[in-house]
């Protein structure tokens, strides 16, 4: 019932523009180009629909299209207008409205001149400090390394000894082996991946409890066509509250909000204060 009304208001509002309209056109000598009961389409309400180097058979079809459809939209207006419930305040609802649209105008104009976007480093922690309850983790989660090559892949044995080895000297040495040879790969272990995101990138079976509840955490399987390397550099379990890497862009959205609603809040105080001083409101 609401949206009904709701349509019909805006339908009528188009009709209030266009009977305000129809008095100059009337005082003009142009030819109507339709009629739906006593409304008008004229040229100069098209003006601009087409330009000098539209195409001749484009400009029917354009000029056409929009003649149609103003009739269809206009016969909708009408049965609106004839639609509207008695009760209706038309008044009302255009100044509700009106300064529903000038209140949104001002606060996103407020805020464009006098928010301060910039979240620095020292907020998040502070925040992340004081609200980790809220940043608990749904799945588990890990820092890793992990590269997939084909199974034939050139030089595998020196690509097993470097990952077997362990050391930080190779680490470049697997960066570069991944890149020209990996058909997927992750060696940035500052990134933070879901369990379910990993275990999908391995066969069927092949990633379990066992690899973060008892300790191994270095993961190599292959298939008929590939094969795996995938090792956990670090855990976090579910439930646990996240890594405050994992949540950094959030806090930063959050804290963003926050500074947005404080802001609004305190011109809202100030305005009221001073109205208030200025003996400009009153309540009965």
């Amino acid at each position: 019932m609401y949206l009904n009304k709701a349509i019909a208001y805006i339908f009528f509002i188009v009709l209030l523009c266009l009977s305000a309209c129809k008095e100059n056109k009337l005082l003009s000598n142009e030819e109507p180009l339709a009629r739906v009961h006593d409304e008008m389409l004229y040229p100069s309400d098209i003006e601009g629909l087409v330009t000098a180097t539209t195409l001749p058979a484009d400009s029917t079809l354009i000029v056409g299209s929009y003649i149609n459809g103003w009739v269809r939209d206009r016969l909708l207006v009408r049965k609106a207008k004839d639609n509207l419930a008695d009760d209706l305040d038309i008044d009302r609802l255009v100044e509700n409205y009106r300064s529903s649209l000038l209140l949104n105008l001002y606060k996103e104009n407020l805020l464009k001149e006098k928010l301060d976007t910039n979240i620095t480093m020292q907020e998040m922690k502070t925040f992340y400090a004081e609200n980790k309850e809220r940043y608990e983790l749904k799945d588990n989660i890990a820092r890793c390394y992990y590269i997939k090559v084909e199974r034939d892949v050139p030089e595998r044995g020196t690509l097993n000894r470097w990952w077997t080895l362990r050391k930080d000297t190779y680490y470049a040495n697997l960066v570069n082996y991944a890149k020209k040879y990996g058909v997927e790969y992750s060696m940035n272990d500052s990134i933070w991946i879901e369990f379910n995101e990993l275990e999908a990138k391995l066969p069927k079976g092949a990633f379990n409890d066992k690899y973060y509840k008892k300790g191994d955490k270095d993961i190599y399987v292959k298939d008929r066509e590939y094969r795996y390397y995938l090792r956990l550099n670090e855990v976090r379990s579910a439930k646990k509250p996240a890594p405050f890497s994992y949540v950094q862009d959030d806090l930063s959205k959050v804290i963003l909000k926050k500074k947005k609603m404080e802001l609004l809040k305190k011109t809202e105080e100030e305005l009221y204060e001073k109205a208030l001083n200025k003996n400009n409101i009153e309540i009965y």
